[in-house]
């Protein structure tokens, strides 16, 4: 979608809300229902043709489907205790019923676009529309697994209910935003006393209801257990226990079906439960202290799961299932306690897989409150720092990347808060936080102790919240409430796009997204005192220049080369303007100039840039130079870029001459990124100096840029036989390498390791540094 169509799609639904909002709440109609199944029955049999003959709709070789997030929303926070039954005839259109439940059963099966769309009825037998959004593993699941979750005669009790008026047709539906407001109600449960069906007993048309016993659902549970489909062991063992609480064998069960799914809460409550039930001896125990420890493991309680561990291997001393996880207990609390990481074997492993292990580690820096901040806080050092000191190493509360992405949709998010498309791993992340809290319920205020904006609540002054205990983790029966309005505006403001140094060009249409909680503390400059980049999921964040006690640490939000661009990415986190110096004086070289800027840009970005002619290429380069105010400071970020090409090309004719111009103008691209070069070539005591000053890392670009200007600069002169000048510019890419990510010649060889053999320098550079 271009972003004309984009601004009109949110100016048409934000004038269709602002309508509706005006018109009061009013009874509800009475919706045939044999008309509600019908179409509903067409709706599934529409996906089952489509799965089953691989059709495809949307022009883009998938189903195509859009929705909005941003805008009003309820979520419940009162337990279903406290809350009176209410039926579909006492309800109202537009209207958040307040104080009451209600008690509904589906009778049609299910059908998913990007909620879970059915049909319920109430006790009195009126029938309306429902659809649930952001049910756990619901995202891109099949309709096999929507029917073991929501298979026709479930029951189910929904706090605090709206019936939302449609954008089309006439047909009000029960929407759900929050899958905490929907309870599963069980045959034995008190919610079920004194209630009778009108329709009768039983579903007409679907005579076989879900089990009843738990010897039914432990049967149904084994079954996907079997077929490694945890989501749904889990909750059919969630049914099991609601109907016999004291069987261990089906909590036992449960507990690794938690574990599979990252559920460490509920695992390690049901683990615990387990011990605490049976004696040491017990069978069950043998399974049970062990996954009590991945629990903690899981749950980054290092120092328990290695005694939880230890415990184990002291009973069963010929095992060695604990001796690598020992292994790694020991790992993970040497990283939080000293920041000390195999940097290099933390790439190689994220070149596997993403989602790497690792610890977190807080350096010298604390959160404190900060009045003049959007949100109310910021980062602080606690001590002196020095350019390249390690402050934070985080792993992200969830993360979404292309591969991540389903197969088989399509989906388009547009954010009424930022007025922007989300990109298509944004509204996968929301996903993930969602499931992620609903298992992992003692991790609610480490999301919703996040920036939400100013229709919330000012978030506390500190980071991060009290650690709270474990609780029961029920999927029938939510322990928490997510508050799924306030969530989507914590992601509009704090979700990141994490560079990877380990991975392959992003997809420009599916971007990595993550949460970051703790890094979201930091406040944004282009000019920022602090860098950041990913190992994998991992997210590091090094001092950029000498931090004295006390003062704010910043970090980049984005390093786009155009103000435009920089504007565009800050919109997306709700910053409508940056102070810093850079923005500062792009702003006084004038609106015309930055419009001609970001136009040359385009040029200057396309494929064909490379083939144009040397004078072309040279032109572009005095153009773009011309939209830089003559006053302005030397960091002139798109300068950098067309003076590199300019280098690149020089370089391509294969001249002397040419080649050593293009040492010239690469040198001028990295004083225009803010290098200061250091003209003083002799030697310093601890040996030869940088060609550049190595006092403050510059953070108006990432350092890949820079790093491969440096990798240039050094190929060229290795090419006209200047060792000595290659090897210095060598090590100017090996400091920029160990002051923005980590230290090590090993580290360096990984990370630019593409380069150095498209180069042929590998030998080279192992031989100098």
């Amino acid at each position: 979608m271009t972003a004309n169509e984009v601004a009109q799609y949110i100016k048409e639904y934000e004038e269709w809300f602002e309508d509706d909002r005006k018109i009061p709440p009013e009874p509800a109609p009475i919706v045939d229902r044999t008309q509600l199944i019908s179409d509903q029955k067409q709706r599934r049999a529409h996906l089952e043709r489509l799965a089953v003959h691989g059709a495809r709709a949307g022009g883009a070789g998938m189903p195509f489907y859009m929705t909005m997030v941003g805008f009003q929303k309820h979520s419940s926070s009162t337990s279903i205790q406290n809350l009176r039954r209410i039926t579909f005839a006492e309800m109202s259109v537009r209207r958040v019923h307040i104080g009451r439940y209600i008690l509904c059963r589906l009778i049609a099966p299910c059908s998913r676009m990007v909620a879970v769309q059915t049909v319920v009825e109430d006790t009195e037998g009126i029938a309306n529309d429902l659809s649930i959004y952001n049910f756990p593993s619901t995202s891109s699941c099949s309709l096999e697994h929507l029917d073991s979750l929501f298979s026709p005669g479930t029951v189910l009790a929904i706090r605090e209910p709206t019936l939302k008026a449609p954008t089309q047709g006439n047909r009000p539906l029960l929407r759900v935003d929050s899958p905490t407001d929907i309870i599963f109600v069980p045959p034995n449960s008190p919610l079920l006393r004194g209630i009778a069906w009108r329709t009768g007993p039983k579903v007409a048309s679907y005579p076989s209801p879900p089990p009843t016993s738990a010897d039914a659902w432990r049967e149904r549970g084994d079954s996907y257990y079997k077929t490694s489909q945890w989501f749904l062991a889990a909750f059919a063992y969630s049914h099991a226990l609601a109907l016999d609480p004291n069987a261990v064998s089906i909590r036992l069960n449960r507990s690794e079906a938690y574990l599979r799914l990252k559920y460490y809460t509920g695992a390690l409550h049901d683990t615990q439960g387990i011990l605490n039930k049976v004696g040491s001896a017990d069978p069950s125990a043998y399974k049970a202290l062990f996954r009590l420890a991945k629990a903690r493991y899981g749950r980054r309680e290092y120092s328990m799961a290695q005694n939880d561990f230890v415990r184990w291997k002291s009973r069963h001393p010929d095992d060695s299932a604990a001796d690598s996880w020992i292994d790694r207990c020991r790992a993970r609390l040497r990283e939080r306690t000293t920041g000390v990481y195999d940097w290099s074997s933390l790439f190689r492993n994220a070149r596997r897989t993403i989602r790497v292990d690792a610890a977190d580690f807080f350096g010298p820096i604390e959160v404190r409150p900060m009045a003049h901040r959007g949100g109310g806080r910021g980062v602080v050092t606690t001590q002196d720092v020095k350019t390249g000191d390690l402050l934070l190493v985080a792993k992200p509360f969830a993360s979404v990347y292309a591969s991540d992405l389903p197969n088989d949709q399509f989906t388009v998010t547009l954010d009424l808060l930022s007025r922007t498309k989300r990109e298509r791993t944004d509204s996968l992340l929301l996903a993930r936080i969602i499931e992620k809290i609903y298992g992992n319920p003692d991790r609610h205020d480490e999301v919703f102790y996040l920036y939400a904006g100013r229709g919330y609540p000012a978030p506390p002054d500190t980071y991060p919240p009290p650690v709270t205990a474990a609780v029961p983790v029920d999927l029938l029966h939510p322990k928490v409430d997510i508050d799924i309005a306030q969530l989507e505006a914590i992601c509009t403001y704090n979700n990141f796009c994490p560079f990877r140094l380990d991975g392959p060009q992003m997809d420009k249409e599916a971007q990595p997204a993550g949460l970051y909680t703790s890094a979201s503390m930091f406040n944004h400059s282009c000019l920022a005192n602090a860098t950041w980049y990913c190992i994998g999921d991992v997210m590091i964040i090094r001092a950029a220049e000498p931090i004295p006690t006390g003062t704010e640490v910043t970090i980049p939000y984005c390093v786009e080369e155009s103000y435009i661009d920089r504007q565009t990415v800050l919109q997306k986190h709700m910053l409508d303007r940056c102070d810093c110096r850079l923005c500062e004086e792009d702003r006084r070289d004038g609106e015309a100039q930055l419009r001609r800027r970001h136009q040359l840009k385009a040029r200057l970005d396309a494929p064909t840039i490379m083939s144009a002619s040397l004078a072309d290429v040279r032109a572009l380069e005095k153009d773009i130079a011309a939209t830089y105010g003559r006053t302005r400071g030397a960091i002139r970020p798109l300068s950098a870029l067309a003076l590199h090409i300019v280098a690149e090309k020089l370089r391509m004719s294969g001249n002397a001459r040419h080649m050593r111009e293009s040492l010239q103008y690469d040198m001028q691209a990295l004083e225009c990124y803010g290098f200061v070069l250091a003209h003083d070539s002799g030697r310093s005591s601890s040996g030869p100096k940088l060609p550049i000053a190595s006092e403050r890392l510059p953070t108006a670009t990432s350092i890949m840029e820079p790093a491969d200007i440096m990798l240039r600069i050094a190929c060229t002169y290795y090419m006209l036989r200047e060792e000595e000048n290659a090897a210095r510019w060598l090590r100017a890419a090996l400091w920029l390498t160990e002051v923005s990510v980590g230290s090590g010649k090993e580290l360096f060889m990984l990370i630019h390791e593409e380069t150095l053999q498209r180069m042929d320098m590998q030998s080279f550079a192992a031989r100098v540094l």
